[in-house]
């Protein structure tokens, strides 16, 4: 365009010396033709800077990009692997707790490395980000500052939010500690079953972080299961337990933390359903009747290896909870998250869900961040907010150490559900 321009300049200029055209008319033409030529030079070197920039930020992003890739393939051919939030998890595998802590530990070393390579991406993003705005300021354009007219509409142009925790900050790495340690509390390492002298069923599930699930069945007139929870220093976290009364036919599940939490559901033989919880304080709180823990799409998802929990609601039965064949196979799983979770994390924030699979998704890897298929990467379902009172712990170039998260966590999901349901 600025050759066309400058060519037809150059043609009226030369009119005079033909004898063609002269005069006022001709001075006029040749002065807008010569502003027209000055605009569309500055328009083309503004385009080519942008096209510059563009192609420069290309080759940096290009090499940055590569070079996290070529990392993360590196360290799924073993026995890590990164998830697409650039959180570095062990595999689910039997191992001995030994080797768990050797993972960890390698874990949090190539989460290191991984974040110093997120971070090179992030510089040479930013960086062309800043070069092409730079150069587009010559063609006018300008982002919206916080508190100009145009910063108060969706469409108007602005920069993106992350994606991914920022392992710039503290809290993007207390992020990926939360991925990471709630990823191990319920990633299961080893699983043994026995039965007792008073035939009890017994199977428990250890986890990568050290903690445990105890689950037992036991009882052929009224069947009976229950799991206890612990953490990874063999204190009690939780403990569930659902039984349905051969007398009365009521059935209840029950699920109580170490902190003093209670939750009880009940439902009667003519089907009416109650549902409360009672925080250590004394405050009572009931669920309302729509609550998901009673409609059943939650709970039909959530149900099965990964909770324990019994899937009966969504086929027209009753409340969710543990019978001795939801937990027949827990000890085949290779992640278990118990039915603590699963409920609590079901009553919390599943409300919203418009299907099933949004209704996993919020459900669990709103609270744990599970990778895999359930893979939310970051903790959402605003229940697992850091807790007061928690040293946070940095390993080798900055990665988070959150192997301490899983049971910090799980050991007040109980109480801040509750607080939600419970008035005052």
């Amino acid at each position: 365009m600025y050759r066309a321009v400058r060519d037809l300049e150059d043609g009226i200029d030369r009119l005079p010396e033909a004898q063609v055209w002269e005069g006022q008319a001709h001075e006029a033409a040749a002065a807008m033709f010569g502003r027209a030529t000055n605009q569309t030079s500055e328009f083309t070197t503004g385009v080519g800077a942008v096209g510059a920039a563009l192609s420069n930020g290309d080759a940096t992003i290009g090499a940055a990009r590569y070079r996290l890739l070529r990392t993360a393939d590196d360290i799924d051919e073993g026995e890590l692997h990164v998830t697409d939030q650039w959180v570095v998890l062990i595999k689910p595998a039997r191992m001995s707790a030994q080797h768990a802590a050797e993972l960890q530990q390698q874990a949090e070393q190539q989460q290191a490395e991984i974040n110093r390579l997120l971070l090179a991406l992030g510089d040479a993003d930013d960086g062309t980000a800043a070069n092409v705005q730079a150069a587009a300021k010559k063609l006018g354009f300008t982002l919206p500052g916080p508190s100009d007219m145009g910063a108060l509409f969706p469409q108007s142009p602005s920069r993106p939010a992350d994606e991914v925790p920022n392992p710039r900050t503290m809290q993007g790495l207390i992020e990926q500690g939360k991925v990471r340690g709630e990823d191990m509390a319920m990633t299961v390492r080893e699983s043994s079953k026995k039965t007792t002298e008073d035939d009890q069923h017994v199977t428990t599930l250890i986890m990568q972080d050290g903690s445990k699930h105890v689950i037992r069945t036991w009882g052929s007139l009224a069947p009976a299961a229950g799991d206890d929870y612990y953490d990874s220093s063999g204190k009690l976290v939780s403990s569930t337990f659902s039984q349905t009364n051969p007398l009365t036919g009521v059935k209840r599940t029950v699920i109580d933390w170490a902190d003093g939490t209670n939750f009880t559901a009940t439902e009667n033989p003519d089907g009416t359903r109650n549902a409360a919880f009672t925080l250590p304080d004394g405050r009572h709180g009931v669920l309302p009747p729509n609550n998901p823990f009673f409609t059943g799409a939650a709970p039909t998802v959530l149900g099965g290896a990964l909770t324990g929990l019994d899937a009966h609601v969504g086929r027209g039965g009753g409340i969710p909870g543990l019978t001795p064949t939801s937990v027949e196979n827990v000890g085949k799983a290779a992640r278990y998250a118990g039915p603590a979770v699963g409920i609590a994390a079901t009553i919390y924030n599943v409300g919203a869900a418009t299907s099933a699979r949004e209704a996993c998704v919020a459900g669990v890897s709103g609270v744990f961040g599970v990778a895999g298929d359930y893979a939310g990467g970051v903790v959402g379902a605003g229940i697992g907010g850091a807790l007061p009172g928690v040293d946070v712990v940095t390993g080798p170039g900055g990665a988070i150490a959150g192997a301490y998260f899983g049971g910090k966590f799980l050991g007040s999901i109980g109480q801040k559900v509750g607080q939600a349901f419970c008035p005052g």
